[in-house]
């Protein structure tokens, strides 16, 4: 048989080839199989997921911690600091470096240590790829300086760290709290200015990036990068923190004594420029505490509430504390309105204030309403000037009526109450006013337009429109923040007074000027009244009609607006205080609202350094500062006394003054009888304060001065319409030394509005 074997001669060549093309085509299989997803893999890694692995590579290979920005600093416009930022610390955690032996005393400590929930440094800790979780921001040296104990004692140096921020402080707690505003956890605005301009304020956050080892150790400080922190601008307001302070003050002292139970507020304006130099709210809350209730009475009320209603009812208490009131909220205006009314009229020329007359029988008739006057039986004939001055709704009815629905309604418009001014402020809200086919067609609205009932306008609308009849005609927009500047001072941004328009003229200003100081001397606005400083302005009162059963329940709201000096104005001021209480006969804007514009502005024209100008019969009144004559001869301490307007009585036949009173500096009215005692000293013994609240300034003098006290008298003055009575004291019941100086304050009853 024939043997089958590999092929010998040319075969072989032949047999070899097949054999080495089947190899190469199996390689090439094979290999191209193993090849494409290769490929693929790396056309993903370096493509698809270039970014990603890119980062993930950076983190492994880096750290990176945050470096907070500064917050620049709120400044009145004196540069005093009403918002400042202080150095605190932010502690963190690298959960990558943290080893399973030391989580559970790392929770422990921390939770312990920072007062927060344990749960969350857990879940935070399990985050293994990260190097940087924030446990608790904002915390003080003192607590900071107990975490690093705690670091040092266990051995937690790469596991636990903290990091350098700042905390937001507010230096005078409560003060100017509804235009500052707050910020949150995160030093971010959250309310006011601070909110309103939170990006200058904020800056921009530094970084520091640190090179780690591939056992994720720090290497050298030469593989540390830092990106500069860019901290925050500081900010200058219109605000004077004087000036606030003049207004909270006597704005607090209101709200008790009226009690005041839907808070008050008040506005001052520079009339010139729209500058707003305060703005006051009262009740408010703490800047350094904003979630907490100042109410006590309102807090303690929530803390009786149950568990599931609580968290709702505190936030709804919250942000009514938080609103400010002088922005967000709306009022019926009431009698201040008719200000704008009798502006119309002179600037249409729609009446002749020279002959003109409007007889008030106490009521008029529009359609099938009944209009009354406040005055039962009415003012009778009366001239331009004393309509304004009596605060008469007929009259105005007439005027308002005179001037015409489109002239009427475009004027409002013009005056800025159908839109809202644009102050740098967070939600100021516009005024409500009926639509102008609606408001034509009834002749009933026209008719208590006129005298500012069943509208609604915001205070800061307000005082804008006072300000333009005041400064001789022109709309001002109103603004809080003057200027931008860096940590050295050098201004970025300068904010400059804003004219809005033109609405009536100058010579419409003058004589409103004049007329609305004809108000406060003998009319309803008389508890305005300031000795030499010529104040105008207009009450008014106004019943919450939108409200169910307004007038049973006493819901009302009572005001004041009005500007000094007359002559020439500097500031405006607008008083609100919603829903006084006490009695129906006392809750007029002229009673309670006006004394309030009379105090504030005798703190804040002298502090401006407006000079007093009194009038016949003022200066002999005017309070002197009591002068030192002690151990003076007689004849040179009378002449002292006498130079400083104080008549004297001698006490002893000595020569030399051993004694005096009142004493030396307080100041008095010059019509005081100074008394100087020559021989022994003035009586040691202490006297009770009278109460001489509701008796008129003769029989309050004859009471206190039996006492052996003085008295100086504030508020309203003697004149032909006014019955003044003592609204308020000093020192009630108190015992005081003998020849003390009781402030008593009087205001006119006469003051219907």
């Amino acid at each position: 048989m024939e043997k089958v074997g590999k092929p010998r001669g040319p075969h072989k060549d032949k047999y070899n080839r097949m054999i080495l093309v089947r190899v190469l085509i199996l390689t090439g299989i094979f290999g191209f199989a193993m090849f494409v997803p290769l490929v693929m893999k790396l056309y993903e890694v370096a493509i698809v997921r270039h970014d990603e692995l890119e980062q993930r590579a950076i983190n492994q290979a880096t750290s990176s911690y945050p470096i907070t920005a500064g917050r620049g600093t709120i400044y009145d416009r004196n540069r005093n600091a009403l918002a400042i930022s202080a150095s605190v610390e932010t502690v963190c955690i690298s959960p990558k470096d943290i080893t399973a032996e030391k989580e559970t005393l790392i929770a422990d400590g921390l939770s312990l240590l920072l007062d927060v929930n344990r749960e969350m440094i857990v879940e935070r800790m399990g985050r293994k790829n990260r190097q940087n979780e924030i446990i608790k921001t904002q915390v003080e040296r003192e607590k900071a300086d107990e975490v690093r104990e705690f670091i040092l004692e266990n051995s937690l140096t790469k596991m636990v760290f903290l990091e350098p921020a700042s905390k937001r402080y507010y230096p005078n707690g409560s003060f100017a709290a509804n235009v500052i505003g707050f910020v949150g956890a995160e030093n971010s605005g959250l309310m006011g200015i601070e909110a309103v301009y939170d990006k200058s304020l904020s800056g921009a956050p530094g970084r520091t990036v640190r090179a780690r080892t591939g056992q994720g150790q720090p290497m050298p400080n030469q593989y540390e990068m830092y990106y500069d922190v860019l901290d925050g601008y500081d900010l200058v307001l219109t605000i004077d923190e004087t000036i606030q302070h003049f207004a909270e003050k006597h704005l607090e002292t209101a709200v008790i004594e009226n009690e005041v139970s839907n808070r008050g507020c008040v506005i001052i304006m520079d009339v010139r420029t729209g500058g707003i130099l305060a703005m006051a709210t009262k009740g408010d809350f703490d800047l350094n505490a904003p979630r907490e209730i100042a109410d006590e009475e309102l807090r303690l009320q929530l803390e009786a509430l149950g568990a599931d209603v609580y968290p709702q009812a505190l936030g709804e208490a919250q942000q009514a504390q938080w609103r400010n009131k002088a922005v967000n909220d709306t009022y019926e205006p009431g009698s201040v309105f008719k200000i704008f009314t009798a502006a119309m009229a002179l600037e249409e020329k729609s009446v002749n204030i020279e002959t003109v007359r409007y007889n008030c029988t106490g009521v008029i008739k529009v359609g099938s309403h009944d209009i009354r006057c406040h005055k039962a039986g009415g003012h009778g004939s009366q001239t331009f000037l004393e309509a304004l001055r009596h605060s008469c709704n007929p009259a105005y009815v007439t005027i308002g009526t005179g001037i015409g629905p489109e002239k009427f309604y475009s004027y409002m418009r013009a005056f800025g109450f159908m839109e809202t001014t644009g102050i740098d402020l967070q939600g100021e809200a516009k005024g409500i006013i009926a639509p102008y086919d609606t408001y034509s067609r009834q002749a009933s609205a026209q008719a208590v337009y006129s005298f500012g009932q069943t509208f609604k306008v915001t205070p800061i609308q307000m005082i804008t429109a006072v300000s333009a009849v005041a400064n001789g005609g022109t709309l001002m927009k109103p603004y809080v923040l003057s200027q931008v500047t860096d940590s050295g001072g050098r201004v970025i941004e300068k904010v400059e007074p804003t004219p809005v328009r033109q609405v009536v003229s100058a010579e419409t200003s003058q004589i409103m000027r004049q007329y609305l100081e004809e108000c406060v001397n003998q009319g309803t606005g008389s508890n305005a009244y300031v000795k030499g400083y010529n104040v105008a302005g207009k009450t008014g009162t106004s019943q919450k009609r939108d409200i169910p059963n307004a007038d049973e329940l006493g819901l009302y709201v009572v005001s004041f607006a009005g500007f000094a000096p007359s002559y020439d104005p500097q500031v405006a001021i607008l008083v609100m205080l919603d829903e006084p209480g006490l009695n129906r006969t006392q809750r007029m804007g002229g009673y309670m609202a006006a004394p309030v514009a009379g105090r504030v502005l005798a703190d804040v024209l002298p502090y401006l350094g407006v000079l007093p100008q009194y009038k016949p019969g003022e200066a002999m009144s005017v309070d002197v500062t009591v002068p030192f004559v002690k151990r003076s001869a007689v004849k040179d301490a009378e002449a002292a006394a006498t130079k400083a307007g104080l008549t004297v009585r001698i006490v002893g036949e000595g020569d030399t003054v051993s004694d005096q009173l009142p004493a030396a500096g307080v100041r008095v009215p010059s019509t005081t009888e100074m008394i100087l005692y020559t021989e022994g000293t003035k009586p040691e013994e202490t006297v009770a304060v009278p109460d001489v609240i509701g008796k008129t300034p003769e029989q309050a003098n004859a009471l206190l001065t039996n006492a052996g006290v003085f008295m100086r008298p504030i508020g309203a003055q003697p004149s032909q319409d006014a019955i003044l009575t003592a609204a308020w004291q000093e020192f009630v019941g108190q015992e005081v030394p003998y020849g003390t100086v009781i402030s008593v304050e009087f205001r006119s009853l006469n003051v219907s509005d």
